[in-house]
């Protein structure tokens, strides 16, 4: 419908086109109710949906933080006992060698080193007297068999 209508008398319209016309343009304007009703409500779910993205993206994100918020405690956690664990350790470990350190001090290491040389000068000495032993040994048998042998020589002579 154009909107044009027929004069029927002067000055007036035809009331049939008029009320066509008229009903034509409630029909466009249900139709564009409709279509903004549609709208609307799309926009509303749209609305909705976006909200409940946002919300679920949120609850996510505070999930991540606590999970994260727990794993750096554990860590920092197992650190600490770490460092514990290594103190104690360290202090064990000076504990004892402070311990042997007192045990064998200088008068201990010179006391030692005093008895090996008095126990070397001690094998010395016998290595000499066995040395002499055998020496003198060796001369009584060199004289034993000189003797033999003049024995002899005088027997046969």
């Amino acid at each position: 419908m154009s909107g044009r209508f027929n004069h029927v008398r002067k000055g007036g319209y035809d009331p049939t086109e008029v009320e066509a016309y008229i009903n034509h343009l409630e029909a466009q304007l249900k139709t564009y109710r409709e279509k903004d009703a549609t709208i609307n409500q799309a926009i509303v779910s749209a609305q909705a949906a976006a909200d409940n993205i946002i919300q679920n993206a949120k609850n996510q994100g505070r999930s991540i933080r606590e999970n994260v918020a727990k794993q750096l405690e554990d860590v920092s956690m197992s650190i600490t006992t770490q460092k514990l664990l290594l103190s104690n350790f360290v202090k064990d470990y000076t504990a004892i060698m402070e311990k042997y350190l007192r045990v064998i001090d200088d008068d201990d290491f010179k006391g030692i080193s005093e008895k090996v040389e008095s126990m070397e000068a001690y094998l010395r000495n016998f290595s000499q007297e066995v040395h002499e032993d055998l020496q003198i040994e060796k001369r009584t048998s060199q004289a034993q068999a000189d003797k033999k042998n003049a024995k002899e020589t005088e027997k046969n002579a």
